[in-house]
Protein backbone atom coordinates (compact mmCIF):
# COMPACT_ATOMS: atom_id res chain seq x y z
CA UNK A 1 0.00 0.00 0.00
CA UNK A 2 1.29 3.47 -0.87
CA UNK A 3 1.97 6.02 1.83
CA UNK A 4 -1.01 8.20 0.92
CA UNK A 5 0.07 11.13 3.06
CA UNK A 6 3.34 11.21 1.19
CA UNK A 7 1.51 10.94 -2.15
CA UNK A 8 -0.60 13.99 -1.25
CA UNK A 9 2.56 15.89 -0.35
CA UNK A 10 4.18 14.89 -3.67
CA UNK A 11 1.17 16.22 -5.58
CA UNK A 12 1.49 19.56 -3.82
CA UNK A 13 5.05 19.96 -5.12
CA UNK A 14 3.63 20.57 -8.60
CA UNK A 15 2.04 23.83 -7.41
CA UNK A 16 5.28 25.42 -6.27
CA UNK A 17 7.04 28.08 -8.35
CA UNK A 18 10.15 30.16 -7.67
CA UNK A 19 9.94 33.13 -5.28
CA UNK A 20 6.69 32.09 -3.63
CA UNK A 21 5.82 32.75 -0.01
CA UNK A 22 4.37 29.58 1.50
CA UNK A 23 2.53 28.97 4.76
CA UNK A 24 2.60 25.49 6.29
CA UNK A 25 0.51 23.91 9.03
CA UNK A 26 1.56 21.01 11.22
CA UNK A 27 1.45 17.22 11.17
CA UNK A 28 3.02 14.23 9.47
CA UNK A 29 1.80 15.17 5.97
CA UNK A 30 3.37 18.62 6.27
CA UNK A 31 6.56 17.01 7.57
CA UNK A 32 6.67 14.84 4.41
CA UNK A 33 6.06 17.95 2.31
CA UNK A 34 9.00 19.79 3.90
CA UNK A 35 11.32 16.83 3.39
CA UNK A 36 10.28 16.56 -0.27
CA UNK A 37 10.82 20.27 -0.86
CA UNK A 38 14.26 20.14 0.73
CA UNK A 39 15.24 17.05 -1.26
CA UNK A 40 13.75 17.60 -4.71
CA UNK A 41 12.95 21.26 -5.48
CA UNK A 42 15.78 22.91 -7.43
CA UNK A 43 14.59 26.46 -6.66
CA UNK A 44 14.03 25.86 -2.92
CA UNK A 45 16.46 28.66 -2.00
CA UNK A 46 14.10 31.19 -3.62
CA UNK A 47 11.12 30.05 -1.53
CA UNK A 48 10.21 31.59 1.79
CA UNK A 49 8.13 29.75 4.40
CA UNK A 50 6.24 30.52 7.57
CA UNK A 51 4.13 28.53 10.02
CA UNK A 52 1.96 29.04 13.13
CA UNK A 53 3.53 25.88 14.58
CA UNK A 54 6.79 25.90 16.55
CA UNK A 55 7.30 22.26 15.53
CA UNK A 56 7.04 23.09 11.82
CA UNK A 57 9.30 26.15 12.12
CA UNK A 58 12.01 23.96 13.68
CA UNK A 59 11.60 21.39 10.90
CA UNK A 60 11.98 24.10 8.25
CA UNK A 61 15.17 25.32 9.88
CA UNK A 62 16.56 21.78 10.18
CA UNK A 63 16.04 21.37 6.43
CA UNK A 64 17.81 24.67 5.63
CA UNK A 65 14.64 26.30 4.31
CA UNK A 66 14.04 30.02 4.84
CA UNK A 67 11.55 30.53 7.67
CA UNK A 68 9.94 33.95 8.08
CA UNK A 69 8.36 35.55 11.14
CA UNK A 70 4.65 35.37 10.30
CA UNK A 71 3.91 38.57 12.25
CA UNK A 72 5.77 40.52 9.55
CA UNK A 73 3.65 39.17 6.69
CA UNK A 74 0.29 40.22 5.26
CA UNK A 75 -0.08 37.83 2.29
CA UNK A 76 0.86 34.28 1.29
CA UNK A 77 0.77 32.63 -2.12
CA UNK A 78 -0.33 29.29 -0.62
CA UNK A 79 -1.15 27.89 2.76
CA UNK A 80 -0.84 24.10 2.91
CA UNK A 81 -2.15 22.00 5.77
CA UNK A 82 -3.73 18.66 6.63
CA UNK A 83 -6.74 18.00 8.85
CA UNK A 84 -8.55 15.46 11.01
CA UNK A 85 -11.65 15.33 8.81
CA UNK A 86 -12.93 17.16 5.73
CA UNK A 87 -16.34 17.11 4.06
CA UNK A 88 -17.41 17.28 0.43
CA UNK A 89 -17.63 21.11 0.65
CA UNK A 90 -14.08 21.25 2.09
CA UNK A 91 -15.18 22.29 5.54
CA UNK A 92 -12.74 20.71 7.97
CA UNK A 93 -11.99 19.84 11.57
CA UNK A 94 -8.40 20.59 12.62
CA UNK A 95 -8.58 19.74 16.28
CA UNK A 96 -5.48 17.73 17.11
CA UNK A 97 -2.66 20.27 16.96
CA UNK A 98 -4.32 23.01 18.98
CA UNK A 99 -2.78 25.76 16.82
CA UNK A 100 -5.95 26.50 14.86
CA UNK A 101 -5.96 30.23 15.67
CA UNK A 102 -2.65 30.73 13.88
CA UNK A 103 -3.69 28.32 11.15
CA UNK A 104 -6.85 30.32 10.45
CA UNK A 105 -4.84 33.55 10.31
CA UNK A 106 -2.64 32.00 7.63
CA UNK A 107 -5.58 30.50 5.77
CA UNK A 108 -7.07 33.99 5.49
CA UNK A 109 -3.73 35.50 4.43
CA UNK A 110 -3.26 33.01 1.59
CA UNK A 111 -4.42 33.45 -1.97
CA UNK A 112 -5.23 29.73 -1.78
CA UNK A 113 -5.61 27.46 1.24
CA UNK A 114 -4.97 23.86 0.16
CA UNK A 115 -5.59 20.75 2.23
CA UNK A 116 -3.42 17.66 1.73
CA UNK A 117 -5.31 14.57 2.88
CA UNK A 118 -5.61 10.82 2.41
CA UNK A 119 -8.91 9.12 1.70
CA UNK A 120 -9.57 8.22 5.33
CA UNK A 121 -10.12 11.91 6.15
CA UNK A 122 -12.86 12.53 3.56
CA UNK A 123 -16.54 12.29 4.59
CA UNK A 124 -19.79 13.40 3.01
CA UNK A 125 -20.63 15.40 6.13
CA UNK A 126 -18.57 16.26 9.21
CA UNK A 127 -19.23 13.94 12.15
CA UNK A 128 -18.69 13.78 15.91
CA UNK A 129 -15.62 11.56 15.54
CA UNK A 130 -13.37 14.49 16.42
CA UNK A 131 -14.02 17.14 19.06
CA UNK A 132 -14.26 20.84 18.39
CA UNK A 133 -11.20 22.40 20.02
CA UNK A 134 -11.75 25.90 21.41
CA UNK A 135 -9.01 28.31 22.45
CA UNK A 136 -10.16 30.26 25.51
CA UNK A 137 -8.68 33.17 27.46
CA UNK A 138 -7.88 31.63 30.89
CA UNK A 139 -9.87 34.05 33.05
CA UNK A 140 -12.96 33.41 30.93
CA UNK A 141 -12.80 29.59 31.18
CA UNK A 142 -15.66 29.08 33.64
CA UNK A 143 -17.97 31.63 32.00
CA UNK A 144 -17.30 30.13 28.55
CA UNK A 145 -17.95 26.63 29.89
CA UNK A 146 -21.26 27.79 31.37
CA UNK A 147 -22.27 29.45 28.09
CA UNK A 148 -21.35 26.40 26.02
CA UNK A 149 -23.37 24.03 28.19
CA UNK A 150 -26.32 26.40 28.20
CA UNK A 151 -26.33 27.01 24.43
CA UNK A 152 -25.79 23.35 23.45
CA UNK A 153 -27.35 21.52 26.39
CA UNK A 154 -28.77 18.67 24.31
CA UNK A 155 -25.89 18.36 21.84
CA UNK A 156 -22.79 18.41 24.07
CA UNK A 157 -21.60 15.16 25.60
CA UNK A 158 -18.60 16.65 27.41
CA UNK A 159 -16.18 19.58 27.51
CA UNK A 160 -12.64 18.57 28.46
CA UNK A 161 -9.87 21.02 29.32
CA UNK A 162 -6.60 19.79 27.81
CA UNK A 163 -4.00 18.97 30.49
CA UNK A 164 -0.25 19.11 30.17
CA UNK A 165 1.53 15.74 30.16
CA UNK A 166 4.79 17.29 31.36
CA UNK A 167 3.54 19.24 34.38
CA UNK A 168 0.43 19.71 36.46
CA UNK A 169 -2.19 22.09 35.16
CA UNK A 170 -3.79 22.95 31.82
CA UNK A 171 -2.03 22.66 28.48
CA UNK A 172 -1.55 26.19 27.12
CA UNK A 173 -1.71 27.25 23.50
CA UNK A 174 1.22 29.07 21.90
CA UNK A 175 -0.59 32.28 22.91
CA UNK A 176 -0.86 31.24 26.55
CA UNK A 177 -4.55 30.35 26.43
CA UNK A 178 -6.52 27.27 27.49
CA UNK A 179 -7.54 24.61 24.97
CA UNK A 180 -10.85 22.80 25.54
CA UNK A 181 -12.27 19.91 23.50
CA UNK A 182 -16.04 19.85 22.98
CA UNK A 183 -17.44 16.36 22.37
CA UNK A 184 -20.90 16.25 20.81
CA UNK A 185 -23.64 13.63 20.88
CA UNK A 186 -24.88 15.14 17.63
CA UNK A 187 -23.08 17.80 15.62
CA UNK A 188 -25.02 21.06 15.39
CA UNK A 189 -25.46 22.78 12.04
CA UNK A 190 -21.92 23.83 11.18
CA UNK A 191 -22.87 27.29 9.88
CA UNK A 192 -24.51 28.12 13.21
CA UNK A 193 -21.76 26.39 15.20
CA UNK A 194 -19.05 28.36 13.43
CA UNK A 195 -20.81 31.64 14.13
CA UNK A 196 -22.15 31.10 17.64
CA UNK A 197 -18.97 29.74 19.26
CA UNK A 198 -17.04 32.80 18.08
CA UNK A 199 -19.63 35.11 19.67
CA UNK A 200 -18.96 33.82 23.19
CA UNK A 201 -16.89 36.37 25.10
CA UNK A 202 -13.53 34.86 25.99
CA UNK A 203 -13.34 32.51 22.99
CA UNK A 204 -10.33 33.27 20.79
CA UNK A 205 -11.00 30.73 18.02
CA UNK A 206 -12.22 27.20 17.36
CA UNK A 207 -11.04 24.34 15.17
CA UNK A 208 -13.91 24.19 12.65
CA UNK A 209 -12.57 25.52 9.36
CA UNK A 210 -15.77 26.64 7.71
CA UNK A 211 -15.56 27.84 4.09
CA UNK A 212 -11.87 28.60 4.33
CA UNK A 213 -10.32 25.91 2.12
CA UNK A 214 -10.15 26.57 -1.62
CA UNK A 215 -8.68 23.25 -2.80
CA UNK A 216 -8.00 19.74 -1.52
CA UNK A 217 -5.48 17.23 -2.85
CA UNK A 218 -7.04 13.88 -1.95
CA UNK A 219 -4.77 10.84 -2.11
CA UNK A 220 -6.31 7.37 -2.45
CA UNK A 221 -5.08 4.05 -3.83
CA UNK A 222 -6.57 5.17 -7.17
CA UNK A 223 -4.36 8.28 -7.31
CA UNK A 224 -4.71 12.00 -6.59
CA UNK A 225 -8.02 13.82 -6.93
CA UNK A 226 -8.05 17.63 -7.07
CA UNK A 227 -11.15 18.99 -5.36
CA UNK A 228 -12.31 22.60 -5.42
CA UNK A 229 -14.51 24.17 -2.78
CA UNK A 230 -18.22 23.97 -3.54
CA UNK A 231 -20.47 25.32 -0.81
CA UNK A 232 -23.79 24.81 -2.61
CA UNK A 233 -26.29 22.94 -0.49
CA UNK A 234 -25.00 24.24 2.84
CA UNK A 235 -26.79 26.47 5.29
CA UNK A 236 -26.76 30.26 4.90
CA UNK A 237 -27.93 30.37 1.27
CA UNK A 238 -27.12 34.07 0.91
CA UNK A 239 -23.44 33.09 0.77
CA UNK A 240 -23.67 30.16 -1.64
CA UNK A 241 -20.57 30.34 -3.82
CA UNK A 242 -18.40 28.09 -5.90
CA UNK A 243 -14.71 28.85 -5.65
Amino acid sequence: MNNLKQEAAKAALQLLKPDQLIGLGVGSTIAYFIELIAGSISFKSSLKFTSPSFETRILLQENDLTCMDNSTLAMLDYYFDSCDQVDMHLNAFKSGGGVHTGEKIMANMAQQFILLVDGSKMVDKLTTKHPLCVEIIPEAWLSVLKELKSSYSTAIADVVLRKSEQKSGPLLSERGNFLADIYFYTLPDIFDLNKQIKLITGVVEHSLFYRLCSQCLLATEDGITHLSANHLGESNPDKNVTQ
